[in-house]
């Protein structure tokens, strides 16, 4: 019940840093904010602070920055509506952004304080193909095919270059470093799906705080790279349904990394802010990216898109995606019990 209660609470803390970009960004940009306010439904807590009211509500599956005029006619001269195109476009954009770079931040502070994976085998997977051929733990690995190894992204990166114009039962040449000395063999690979694998868990090695900084930036363009791939896999079929999840997933994978340590949970939530991120930044109707389209088009072409139909668009997406998340969640509590 505790490991619940502290995923709701980091969930709805994505959903505030999401909204708070928003918030933040149209205030700096003079567009007025009516509401800013964490959850959907009803209200269980508000307070009134000048213009905006600042508002929680009962179910924590979303959250909203409500700016004069942003989806309906307002003749308020600070009106959302009514802002440069580039104000306009820098006050959605500035939502999914933060949680990119909240995502990056979180990253940095795991590799901050767990190291990065290095080259050396520290345990070996069940089965590993690599252990059954006489390699050992404390192995470095330097070379795949004489291509050298720099760092353990590298190895995934060599294995699949090889096997994109070769049979699976190809063996590969693996150069190691033990007790000094050099080990070459010619060993077979094991395939999880379609990915070689070599079987075994790095050694995780010290990195300082500018390197950490970097991992966690590259940490989240792969993050990015992969949801492009999940997201064509849907489209294509080749991903169904069930790989979806919603806000109960969510909250139930949270807890299942809590109860695995805090770096774990970190970790992961780095990872549904990127996915918040991301998919914000999708054009599609009542997400931010719909907004961040109409603006950057008006930007570059000087005419606006016409508000009736950008309203139409943006209802039919909201109800598109209401059901989505109803349909998802409806999946996970079946799943859950």
């Amino acid at each position: 019940m505790k490991s619940v209660i502290i995923s709701i609470i980091m969930f709805l803390f994505l959903i505030l840093i999401h909204e708070f970009g928003h918030f933040i960004v149209a205030k700096k940009s003079g567009i007025k904010v009516n509401e800013f306010a964490i959850g959907m439904g009803p209200k269980i807590f508000s307070k009134q602070k000048g213009e905006t009211l600042y508002s929680i509500n009962l179910f924590p599956i979303g959250g909203y920055c409500a700016m004069e005029g942003e989806d309906n006619e307002s003749d308020d001269e600070r009106s959302f509506d009514k802002a440069p195109a580039y104000k306009r476009f820098l006050t959605i954009l500035a939502g999914p952004l933060t949680n990119l770079i909240f995502a990056g931040l979180l990253f940095s502070l795991v590799s901050f304080n767990t190291g990065k994976p290095s080259k050396i085998v520290g345990e070996f997977t069940e089965n590993s193909p690599i252990k059954s051929q006489g390699f050992k733990v404390n192995d470095e690995i330097l070379e795949i095919n004489n291509k050298e190894i720099k760092e353990f992204s590298d190895i995934s990166k060599s294995l699949e270059d090889f096997y994109k114009n070769h049979n699976k039962n190809d063996e590969i040449s693996l150069t190691v470093k033990r007790n000094n000395k050099e080990v070459e063999k010619n060993v077979r690979v094991k395939f999880e799906g379609k990915r070689p694998i070599l079987g075994f868990i790095p050694k995780n090695q010290k990195v300082g705080f500018f390197e950490a900084i970097v991992i966690g930036i590259k940490q989240v363009g792969s993050m990015i790279s992969m949801m492009v791939l999940v997201l064509k896999s849907l489209f294509t079929g080749q991903l169904g349904f069930s790989a979806l999840s919603g806000p109960v997933g969510v909250v139930k994978e949270m807890g299942r990394q809590a109860n695995l340590g805090i770096m774990n949970l970190i970790f992961f939530l780095g990872y549904i802010s990127v996915n918040l991120g991301f998919f914000n930044l999708l054009p599609i109707p009542a997400l931010d990216g719909s907004k961040i389209f109409t603006s950057l088009f008006e930007m570059i072409t000087k005419k606006r898109v016409n508000k009736k139909i950008e309203e139409k668009f943006t209802i039919g997406g909201f109800i598109l995606l209401l059901g989505l998340i109803l349909l998802v969640t409806i999946k996970d509590l079946i799943n859950l019990f």
